[in-house]
């Protein structure tokens, strides 16, 4: 790591004890004046979006109200980190919530206001100081937002390190780093882990790892369901931000009794998103895609399998990947093998498949190595309860879109796409510790 890298990690490690003995009305107090400087700097860093990233004029706006959204519930939150008293078997005891010391977090391009948001303010309620290292597509948006935070907490709670992707190995086992919080794609996951495995082996003290990693929602429409609503769910859920969410609805399972009577609706729904500048508040996808090779490769490779495309431009010399949203309906047979059911891919091109039933459905949705979350429209009270039952995921959404937008619904995963599930950070962010008197 570069000097620059080290001074700011041990600055923001000399800054800890004056997080950690703040009160934790005093760090929700410090998260709303937090809250004040990103109002008060809210429309520059729109601006940072659309112009560092390409990110749709609306969808900023959007990630701004959620990270206000957020520190708003903080409060909530923060009573499953006050201190209780617990059963014992004589005199008291207590439970308390420590902080870690220094949160790491790593953030991806997608999300530039939202994701640090979501790190800092909960390692910084939570007790920790944090370091961030921004995704460099996005780096002075990123370190708007965390300058906003900062100012309202003690000198140096607030650091950021830039660094190359091939110096992350040494942040990571860095001796002033106490918990790591990763926003990346599995992969890079599975990457820092065999760093931390290796700085493990040479004798490195051990700290949580909480990966927030790729995901391979499901997207079920199943018999009752209003079909503009849904419609309008998998044509957002599947192409806001040019796809690029964890979260965004990748696999749709449609019920093939319902799937002729849908099917225009759907068309008319993905026609009817805007492509344009992203400073236009019209535009819904403006974003270019850092993946259009895999993107690509995954198109090509279903139509060679004989999936039929539903929407999109149909000529095969126009590249896919960056604005232009595809849906393409996949043969059943061939869906073991294919990129487009198997794996997460961050650009606006997904695949759709047809069920006999809801158990038929629920089989399909099950079939994925990733859990974030899983959408439903229509169906019945059973269906939603066997669904429930049967698909791993962090969250169910029931006839609301896959981009409900509230802080209390957690945005989280299992399996291949993280460990904690939809638990809020402040929470992963600290541990226990029980004190008994006699």
């Amino acid at each position: 790591m570069q000097p620059s890298s080290h001074r700011t990690l041990e600055a923001t490690a000399a800054a800890a004890p004056a997080v950690a003995a703040l009160s934790l009305d005093d760090r929700l107090a410090c998260a709303q004046r937090s809250r004040e400087y990103l109002v008060a700097d809210g429309p520059g860093i729109v601006e940072s979006v659309i112009c560092e990233a390409g990110i749709p004029r609306k969808f900023a706006e959007r990630e701004l109200i959620s990270a206000l959204s957020l520190i708003d519930a903080l409060p909530s939150f923060a009573e499953a980190i006050r201190p209780r008293a617990i059963p014992a078997r004589s005199g008291h005891t207590t439970l308390h919530w420590m902080p870690f010391g220094v949160v790491l977090g790593l953030h991806s391009a997608n999300s530039p206001i939202w994701v640090p948001t979501v790190v800092a303010i909960s390692s910084l309620v939570a007790g920790n100081a944090v370091v961030c290292r921004p995704s460099r597509a996005v780096g002075t948006t990123t370190m708007r937002v965390l300058a906003a935070f900062a100012a309202a907490w003690p000198s140096d709670a607030v650091g950021v390190v830039e660094c190359a992707p091939s110096e992350v190995a040494e942040l990571l086992v860095a001796p002033q780093i106490d918990a790591i919080v990763a926003h990346a794609a599995t992969q890079t996951c599975r990457a820092h882990l065999g760093a931390l495995a290796e700085g493990y082996a040479r004798g490195v003290v051990l700290r949580p790892y909480i990966p927030e990693a790729s995901g391979n929602d499901a997207l079920i429409v199943l018999p009752g369901a209003d079909l503009v609503q849904a419609a309008e769910g998998i044509a957002l859920g599947a192409f806001a931000n040019a796809g690029q969410l964890c979260f965004s609805a990748k696999r749709i399972i449609v019920d093939d009794r319902i799937w002729p009577a849908l099917a225009p609706y759907v068309r008319d729904a993905v026609a009817a998103l805007v492509i344009g500048d992203p400073d236009d508040h019209a535009t819904d996808l403006a974003m270019v895609s850092a993946f259009v090779e895999a993107a690509e490769a995954a198109y090509l490779q279903a139509r060679d399998a004989g999936a039929e495309q539903i929407t999109g431009w149909v000529s095969t010399d126009e590249t896919i990947g960056r604005t232009n949203p595809r849906l393409m309906l996949l043969p059943r047979e061939r869906l073991a093998e294919l990129a487009l059911w198997q794996t997460e891919i961050f650009a606006p091109i997904r695949g759709v498949v047809l069920a006999r039933d809801c158990q038929d459905a629920c089989a399909l949705a099950a079939d994925t190595q990733f859990g974030i979350g899983v959408s439903i429209f229509g169906g019945t009270a059973d269906d939603h309860e066997l669904i429930c039952r049967r698909v791993r995921s962090a969250r169910v959404l029931i006839n609301e879109s896959p981009l409900y937008q509230d802080p209390h619904m957690v945005v989280g995963g299992i399996r291949n796409s993280g460990y904690g599930g939809a638990r809020p950070k402040l929470e992963q962010l600290v541990y226990a510790r029980r004190i008994h008197t006699s």
